[in-house]
């Protein structure tokens, strides 16, 4: 049988720790390294290719059937591929530490593109402890503590890591951030996890990988984040080149954009929770997305005429409360559309298109930024969010009517 959902408190915490020892590394590589490359001197495109390798974390329903499928159940189904993911991040933390950070961009980009499939690996496994380990009500208070998890990781790296050690160079952040995930891993055997657990029920295949889609529900909510999130996908790939282009040093960057902004991003996720419970996740949608496209109109505005240091840490700080602000809700929708004998497969399916997609865009637009203009581009990404916005009002009334009818 397929154990029953959790409800006790507890088991929200270590959903929470396991987003900070998986996000510290993700953190970096999304935030630390695009940082360093442009300290360094580094082109926008380079910085582009930085998020284009990160393709495996997206696409990880391509590896968590393998997730579902697989497991060793001395150690736990899920739980083993959490152990064997820490230690991977340990060994390529290691080696990424001996690769400079001005050349050698091939053998970079193949490191990160490693570090991020064992990432995803372990984002498959969690977010399966999550739906089979949350009950309903649960959902938007777990969604709320792993977007926590991501905001405390975020202070590691850059107070914990970048801010105290940039000055001494590439190697010591990398080497630290190693340390730390071997911190991880011995946590992550101590944890019990799933292991106990019965892992009953057909194992998924190839041919139902998107079956989630099948739900209606399923594709509002995907067309629904896609339109939202363009904005914040565009913010995230201006982050690094703002700071830095505004004159704030490796360091500062760290502390504003990782420190600073998780910080807003935990309190938004923490403060939106009661209004999902209250209002639903379509409703909270609705209003982030129209907070977004006003967001994108007034720093389009801004920037057109340069960037000063001031608006430039606004403009992050605001972006990471809207992004974490956005989790609780979508992920809380999602989590009740998968099925517990394939949860990692079928909540992969779904981040994976939403994520190639924002990821995409992210490079795209960190590409474009030095030709286009990134006041150009956020005045676009305000239509398309502002688009999103009347897609989610509407899903929200469709699904207030049919619970009335229910009733």
């Amino acid at each position: 049988m397929v154990r029953e959902a959790k409800t006790g408190n507890t088991f929200l915490f270590v959903v929470m720790f396991l987003s900070v020892t998986q996000a510290v590394v993700g953190q970096f590589i999304g935030h630390g390294v695009p940082l360093f490359l442009r300290a360094a001197g580094q082109p926008s495109y380079v910085i582009g290719l930085v998020y284009l390798a990160a393709i495996p974390y997206v696409l990880r329903v391509a590896w968590s059937p393998l997730v579902d499928r697989y497991g060793f159940m001395s150690l736990g189904h899920y739980r083993s591929w959490l152990v064997f993911g820490q230690a991977v991040f340990v060994a390529f933390l290691v080696l990424l530490s001996f690769i400079p950070i001005d050349g050698l961009h091939l053998i970079l980009l193949v490191l990160v593109f490693s570090l991020m499939l064992s990432l995803a690996m372990q984002d498959a496994a969690t977010s399966a402890l999550m739906v089979r380990g949350l009950a309903a009500e649960k959902r938007a208070r777990g969604s709320a503590f792993r977007a926590v998890g991501a905001g405390l990781a975020g202070a590691i790296v850059g107070a914990g890591t970048i801010y105290l050690f940039a000055d001494f160079g590439w190697q010591p952040v990398i080497l630290t951030l190693a340390a730390i995930s071997a911190c991880g891993f011995c946590a992550v055997l101590c944890l019990k996890l799933d292991l106990g657990w019965s892992h009953d029920g057909p194992p998924p295949t190839y041919s139902l990988i998107f079956s989630v889609f099948r739900s209606q529900k399923a594709r509002s909510l995907f067309v629904i984040k896609m339109f939202v999130g363009i904005g914040l996908a565009l913010t995230y790939g201006f982050k690094a080149i703002v700071l830095i282009d505004a004159g704030l040093s490796t360091a500062d960057a760290a502390l504003v954009g990782l420190v600073l902004g998780n910080i807003a991003g935990l309190g938004a996720a923490l403060a939106i929770r009661p209004f999902v419970d209250r209002f639903g996740g379509f409703a909270v949608l609705a209003a982030i997305g129209v907070t977004v496209s006003f967001y994108c109109l007034i720093f389009a505005v801004q920037f057109s005429d340069g960037l000063e240091p001031a608006e430039t840490v606004i403009y992050v700080l605001i972006a990471n409360a809207l992004t974490f602000a956005a989790l609780p809700p979508s992920r809380s929708i999602l989590m009740g559309l998968c099925d517990k004998s394939k949860a990692a497969t079928d909540f992969a399916a779904f981040v994976s298109l939403e994520g190639v997609v924002l990821l995409l865009c992210a490079g795209a637009g960190a590409a474009l930024s030095d030709v286009v203009g990134i006041h150009v581009l956020l005045a676009i990404a305000a239509l398309g969010s502002f688009v999103g916005a009347v897609f989610a009002l509407r899903a929200a009334t469709r699904n207030r009517i049919s619970s009335e009818e229910f009733v």
